[in-house]
């Protein structure tokens, strides 16, 4: 079948990304998604997730280099289950249990989730899991090769019991001062104290950014509002936002300005699990690791990640599936 292919399109995916990412996982989990339909489950699949593991698989599937690092359960399966991956993986060996994470997808379309409960890791691993983060990134900084180099470190994800809350401000401070950037996507009150330490990127969704930043859900009901409540926290922190926003698609602030997503509409929902993950590394890769232009860059990570929620769990865009979704997919500066 003849590739039907944009100019902007092929520039992304034609240059050779520089530099590498290093993809902190602290807790993976296994991810469950049960199919339904009246109320009765059709078929589930499992997949070994985490919002960092989504991320290494798809930075992987588009040519960038990429190194897993994550703590492997008492029972081996996270090793198990990335055996094979193509990627290299460091796994800390641990006393953690390997969390169950539940999707459900109706036929009709709804959907919901059900995350399992964060695990307990000892001071001891944890300490050894969080000391070679650096390590391993201090070791890059002598190589003379650009492209070998850990240029970005993506802190994705929940953490188990045991670990301080400001584990990813910390580790910013500690990458920072060895030139390396950071991208944090996490909630809550760990992801408040992220922002005090400036990474480069921040990917909440909607509603993580509402409690992150104070805002009462009631002001990012429309995505007018949205857009002003993001572009305002840009101004106050200095810190780039990409805001998800589900089915209404994407919200960008940064030093560039303020631009929306506008994603196609998605009938037919194949899974949702990683689509956020997915959106992440495209524009990790885009934009970070190939420089593509700004308005590109959301294009492509919008797009590849409307792409992800029509495959079923565990399935990766094609680069062909991806341009398909780019075609649609809209990009305005200046807000909605």
């Amino acid at each position: 079948m003849q590739k039907i292919w944009t100019s902007d399109f092929e520039n992304i995916i034609n240059t050779r990304p520089q530099g590498q990412v290093l993809a902190v996982c602290l807790h993976p989990a296994l991810d469950v998604t049960i199919y339904t339909k009246d109320g009765k489950e059709i078929s589930r699949t499992q997949t070994l997730g985490g919002k960092a593991i989504n991320l290494a698989r798809m930075l992987h599937a588009l040519g960038a280099k990429v190194t897993l690092l994550a703590p492997d359960d008492r029972e081996g399966q996270t090793g198990a289950l990335l055996a094979g991956c193509g990627f290299d993986c460091e796994l800390i060996p641990t006393n953690l249990s390997l969390r169950h994470n539940y999707k459900y997808v109706d036929a009709d379309g709804t959907t919901r989730e059900d995350n399992g409960s964060a695990g307990i890791i000892s001071p001891q691993h944890s300490q050894q899991l969080l000391h070679r983060i650096v390590d391993i990134c201090r070791s890059t900084c002598r190589t003379a090769c650009r492209t070998d180099k850990i240029s970005h470190v993506a802190l994705c994800g929940s953490f188990p019991q045991g670990v301080e809350k400001d584990v990813y401000k910390s580790l910013i401070a500690q990458l920072s001062a060895l030139d390396i950037s950071c991208v944090t996507d996490a909630s809550g009150e760990p992801l408040s104290l992220a922002v005090q330490a400036k990474p480069s990127l921040i990917k909440p969704n909607l509603e993580e950014f509402c409690v992150t930043f104070a805002q009462e859900n009631s002001m990012c009901k429309t995505v007018e509002n949205a857009c002003n409540a993001v572009h305002d926290a840009y101004l106050r922190t200095g810190v780039q936002i990409l805001c998800s926003m589900d089915k209404r698609g994407a919200i960008y602030a940064g030093s560039e300005g303020i631009y929306t997503v506008q994603s196609p509409v998605v009938e037919q929902i194949g899974s949702f699990a990683g689509a956020g993950d997915t959106l992440l590394a495209a524009f990790l890769y885009a934009r970070m690791l190939c420089a593509a232009p700004i308005a590109d860059a959301l294009r492509f990570a919008s797009a590849s990640a409307t792409a992800k929620v029509r495959l079923p769990a565990g399935a990766l865009p094609t680069k062909e599936q991806i341009c398909t979704e780019w075609i649609q997919t809209n990009v305005k500066k200046g807000g909605a």
